[in-house]
């Protein structure tokens, strides 16, 4: 999922253009909170699944502890030794120093674009190498951070997988594989629509709306609880409720319940869990330090568009995997043709009518937002600041993880965008 928020928490959803009253970033310091302190922990200072997205700044603390408040199934680092991220120059100084020009003719420094992100923690790699890690609000280095919708490009490259394997035809129609979702909004819809976001329902993904269809996928899902939700409780029950809406193929709309409907299919065609797969053909491949692990709904099932959990330096190494076309700790881990089908793209002209801010020129494909600019870039992103950055020209991979105010992404990813570019043309090629 890209984000969700419960109707309580509207007030820190407010468009940009109407500029929102948000917390000083330094009001708002992990060590300053104080959560789950104490045995007990005062009333005031606990956290719980139904109300770490109402009150903030109780989201810094609860994506660091989802595990503590939401069931998950584990993915496996595996019996791997450990890869070995090498350090390089330290950089910190001149990149916290980077100047940044940003669209309103205002210049800020990295440091500073840092700081307005809500930024929990931040690796960056040039050329393999570290050369600026942060930690300004995650104490635990080790601690697996919630990354929202980054899932969803996992989950994608499990598609991708199996459909270079034969496994998964990328043009069936999901009610084929699927017929719980015959009389669905999917009806009609190939595999590759559900991939790319251009099969259309009829179903509404506006954050800032109390009343908008991602708060009943939340609610079913179980990401948050209220005693007045008396829908479907398991993610099985509630895809199929979804209707129809214009013909597919034509129209990119972000939709996180296309990749719940993706994570379903890969788990009927290849009858394993997708936190399994991403386990046995990612994670164990990478010399993690840490499992990482997957959230899941009231009867087990994962949420593949928003569950994943992970450390730092563990989706550093996924990201450099990555940017060196798929190979990593010794082994071709992603075929390199599917990391070159994902970087050219797919409609940048259903993208655009799309209208997402910050991001023009951009498309979506195989659950990945790809730039289509001079340096390749392309990204996985989740709500409230999280961020994999991959630009192959720049050989420059960064990692964010974040605690921002505001759920969508829309609302910094032009500033964002600003200083990844200031980044990149600051390191040498």
């Amino acid at each position: 999922m890209h984000g969700f928020q419960p109707r309580a928490s509207r007030r820190l959803q407010a468009a940009a253009d109407n500029a929102p009253d948000l917390p000083a970033p330094d009001s708002v310091r992990y060590e300053q909170l104080g959560y789950m302190r104490g045995f007990p922990p005062a009333p005031e200072k606990q956290v719980t699944r139904s109300d770490y997205l109402v009150q903030y700044p109780k989201l810094r603390w609860a994506f660091q502890h989802m595990r503590e408040l939401i069931p998950s199934r584990q993915v496996r680092r595996g019996a791997a030794a450990l890869s070995v991220l090498e350090g390089g120059e330290d950089q910190s100084a001149a990149i916290n120093a980077l100047p940044v020009e940003l669209r309103d003719g205002s210049t800020i420094d990295f440091a500073e674009f840092l700081l307005r992100s809500y930024t929990d923690a931040c690796i960056i790699l040039h050329r393999g190498k570290i050369i600026f890690e942060h930690y300004p609000n995650q104490p635990d280095p080790l601690s697996p951070h919630m990354l929202w919708s980054v899932s969803k490009s996992f989950t994608g490259l499990i598609a991708a997988l199996l459909v270079a394997e034969g496994k998964l035809d990328a043009q069936a129609q999901v009610t084929d594989i699927i017929p719980e979702l015959a009389d669905s909004g999917w009806r009609g819809a190939s595999v590759q629509q559900v991939l790319d976001m251009t099969a259309d329902i009829n179903y509404s993904e506006v954050y800032a709306d109390g009343t908008s269809d991602v708060i009943h996928y939340g609610l079913s899902a179980g990401i948050t609880q209220s005693p007045e939700w008396t829908g479907p409780t398991s993610l099985y029950d509630y895809l199929p409720s979804i209707g129809a809406a214009r013909e597919h193929g034509r129209y990119f709309a972000y939709r996180t319940v296309h990749t719940e409907v993706l994570g379903w299919l890969i788990r009927r065609t290849s009858g394993q869990d997708v936190a399994t797969l991403i386990g046995e053909r990612i994670w164990s491949k990478l010399g993690a330090e840490e499992d990482a692990l997957m959230l899941l709904d009231p009867t087990g099932t994962e949420w593949a568009g928003a569950g994943l959990n992970a450390t730092l330096r563990d989706l550093a190494r996924f990201a450099e995997m990555l940017r060196s076309g798929g190979r990593w700790n010794g082994e071709q881990i992603i075929p390199e043709a599917i990391i070159d089908d994902i970087r050219g793209g797919a409609d940048k002209a259903a993208f655009a009518d799309f209208g997402r801010r910050g991001m023009e020129g951009y498309s979506y494909h195989n659950q990945w937002w790809v730039s289509h600019n001079p340096d390749g870039v392309y990204e996985a992103m989740g709500v409230h600041g999280q961020l994999i950055h991959i630009n192959p020209a720049a050989e420059l991979t960064v990692v964010r993880t974040a605690s921002h105010p505001i759920a969508s992404n829309e609302f910094t990813y032009e500033m964002t965008r600003a200083a990844l570019e200031a980044l990149a043309r600051h390191l040498p090629r």
